[in-house]
């Protein structure tokens, strides 16, 4: 069942009855998205590998632009079943729908630059949609975590998944490329696919 998390009369906070919005088929949608965008991703970074060093690869961009369209269906979810709530914290995924975009376009325009350095004006500012949408991701998480108005896993997880651009940044620091190449790959299967999956075998969790 797709649904949507209703304020309580007493306690705006508190979650309470849970009534039908979305379509579960989109959510649903929604969720195998996210789940092979992350997972084709997480393959294309293994198999580009230190590569990655080098310049621009062709499948790491094309699987980066898979996983955003992932990201950009859980965030649609998120607003479609105020999962953020119905204040301020709304602002939140609806400027990630604004950003992930950015950051599909980005990878979109970059075909036949060898190297980010190569880029021009325009899409050196649309580069920064990039790292501001996993910044807003993280900060979704914890606003999800917080409010509570998801039970269980799909509470925590996305949490989890925003922690994906920071883990990978404590990987690549102590690591070095070789190892932040494997945690950002597992971290990508073990939180943003397992989050698409659960979506997609049950749309919201009480």
């Amino acid at each position: 069942m797709s649904s949507r998390i209703v304020p309580s009369n007493v306690n705006p906070n508190e979650p309470v009855a849970i009534q039908r919005t979305a379509d579960p088929v989109w959510i649903r949608i929604a969720g195998l998205l996210l789940a092979v965008g992350a997972a084709a991703w997480a393959a294309g970074i293994v198999i580009v590998g230190d590569k990655i060093e080098e310049g621009i690869q062709t499948l790491d961009t094309i699987t980066g632009m898979l996983f955003v369209v992932g990201l950009f269906a859980f965030v649609w979810t998120v607003l479609a079943t105020r999962g953020a709530g119905d204040g301020w914290a709304r602002i939140i995924p609806a400027g990630l729908l604004v950003l992930l975009p950015g950051a599909f376009l980005l990878n979109a325009l970059s075909f036949g630059y060898a190297t980010h350095d190569d880029f021009p004006l325009p899409l050196m500012i649309l580069d920064a949609c990039w790292p501001f949408s996993q910044l807003g991701m993280l900060v979704l998480g914890i606003v999800l975590a917080v409010k509570g108005r998801y039970q269980g896993a799909l509470r925590w997880l996305p949490l989890l998944a925003g922690m994906w651009f920071p883990v990978t940044m404590v990987a690549q620091i102590f690591g070095g490329s070789t190892v932040s190449v494997y945690v950002s790959a597992a971290w990508l299967l073990g939180m943003h696919t397992h989050l698409g999956v659960r979506l997609a075998v049950r749309p919201i969790s009480r």
